[in-house]
């Protein structure tokens, strides 16, 4: 299946760095780290089979990626929002997949 969304809006990614200048890499550090955070809260909340756990999760890191312009992980977290809010295990664990495949690209892009 491809992606209907891109893995990063250049646009707001060169805005950003403009924006931030010197300090633009701190930027990336703290979303990468804040990123690594948000993965390990979905995991936890999957496994304990809390859905509302993974629904806020979910919802803080979509608006994080869409915030440095992650467009493909926004999409994904957003599913992923979606699938909870459905009470969809399945569909939420299938999008947790899809949100590290989309993290790991990123990571790639960005480094």
């Amino acid at each position: 299946m491809s992606d209907q969304f891109p893995d990063v809006d250049n646009a707001a990614l060169e805005a950003l760095r403009e924006l931030m200048q010197e300090d633009y890499p701190l930027l990336l550090e703290t979303f990468l780290a804040d990123a690594n955070v948000r993965l390990t809260q979905l995991r936890e909340a999957l496994v304990s089979d809390d859905l509302e756990a993974f629904r806020q999760a979910a919802h803080s890191f979509k608006g994080s990626c869409g915030n440095m312009g992650a467009l493909a992980l926004e999409h994904a977290c957003l599913n992923a929002e979606k699938a909870a809010l459905e009470g969809d295990a399945h569909a939420a664990s299938s999008s947790y997949s899809r949100i590290r495949e989309r993290f790991t690209r990123l990571q790639a892009i960005l480094s």
